[in-house]
């Protein structure tokens, strides 16, 4: 099926508890005066192929997305916002191999661009593009 969604990258959630919460990086917040410091973070990371056989019967071309987020949960108070959200974009061509070396199996190299951000504005904008090979 090629509208099929894969899992990518890994998918969680956990339950965080920090001493030190950095409020200075919220303080454009309304609400970072009363910021808690346990938090819930989750990864969502999904990936689908866009065009199978692209390069030969052994490749791909996909995409993928992940998505980070911090949530106060239990901040009710405030109504349990976001307090970051980091947004993983991802185009890749990859190759399926069965390469042996050294006893080692080379059983994948992905190769693609990768756009990384938390979505914001200046001053509190970040975001960075790379290319990437992984060998799997």
């Amino acid at each position: 099926n090629p509208f099929t969604l894969y899992p990518y990258d890994t998918n969680y959630i956990i339950y965080t508890q920090t001493s030190d919460l950095n409020k200075e990086a919220i303080a454009s917040y309304d609400w970072a005066e009363n910021a808690r410091k346990d938090e819930v973070k989750f990864q969502l990371s999904l990936a689908f192929p866009l065009w199978r056989g692209i390069l030969g019967p052994n490749s791909v071309l996909g995409a993928s997305y992940t998505q980070k987020s911090w949530w106060q949960l239990s901040n009710s108070e405030e109504s349990s916002p976001f307090r970051e959200t980091n947004y993983e974009p991802q185009l890749f061509l990859g190759f399926a191999t069965d390469y042996n070396f050294a006893g080692w199996t080379l059983r994948d190299v992905e190769m693609g661009y990768n756009h990384d951000s938390n979505g914001r504005s200046d001053p509190t904008s970040r975001s960075w593009n790379r290319l990437y090979t992984r060998l799997m």
